[in-house]
């Protein structure tokens, strides 16, 4: 397959691409800052471009069968009330998709984008209020801009609980539609389960248009 990575400099984004080309694939890293990305194959081509500009990332998105997007942005004291960077990227992204006829977009999220009853004591009265709540909000509103205004794109919105940067023990996945895998007692994901779970979705055409919990095996 030909798979563009958007994100590919961050501690995510290369462990996608490292998945990606261990599997054989053609990967395009569409990156700010090509200087950042010191990983060198002869499958890996990287290309600058800017994500909140689809002219620019039309030219490196055209050929590709999936796009595969690692972009994420820290929460901070300074910004937890006022986060736009989710909504604010995957609408020059979409734009770019569909400028460049590739339909197939997989992304990640995160556990608890949305409010429920059921969500647990911690998430619900402290992390959300305190830290991650607008970082959520806004990944919530990204993949409802998905489900709603872009039916020709066929997303998944990969959903992680925390992220480590501990090896796989490569052991499958663990993955439910929804908003977590608490039952697998595990709230944690290394960041290769993630490429490797994305890379799954690539390769295999599942989860079309869902939201897909995932945690590490």
């Amino acid at each position: 397959m030909r798979i563009a990575v958007l994100g590919a400099t961050g501690p995510s984004g290369i462990q996608v691409v490292k998945e990606a080309l261990q599997r054989g694939h053609e990967v395009r890293a569409i990156v700010r800052n090509p200087d950042k990305l010191v990983e060198k194959h002869d499958k890996l081509q990287v290309v600058k471009a800017n994500i909140f500009d689809p002219d620019t990332m039309v030219p490196h998105l055209k050929g590709q069968d999936a796009v595969l997007s690692c972009l994420g942005c820290s929460p901070s004291w300074f910004s937890i009330w006022n986060i736009t960077f989710y909504t604010d990227t995957v609408k020059p992204v979409v734009t770019a998709l569909r400028r460049a006829d590739v339909k197939r977009f997989i992304f990640m999220s995160s556990w608890y984008t949305k409010t429920d009853s059921q969500d647990p004591f911690f998430m619900t009265w402290l992390l959300k209020p305190l830290v991650l709540g607008q970082s959520l909000k806004n990944m919530g509103e990204m993949e409802d801009y998905l489900a709603t205004e872009c039916p020709d794109i066929e997303y998944t919105s990969v959903r992680a609980p925390q992220l480590s940067n501990s090896e796989t023990t490569g052991k499958p996945v663990q993955f439910k539609e929804g908003q977590d895998v608490a039952s697998s007692g595990r709230f944690i994901c290394c960041r290769r389960d993630v490429a490797r779970f994305m890379l799954d979705a690539a390769e295999s055409g599942n989860f079309k248009r869902k939201c897909m919990a995932i945690a590490s095996g």
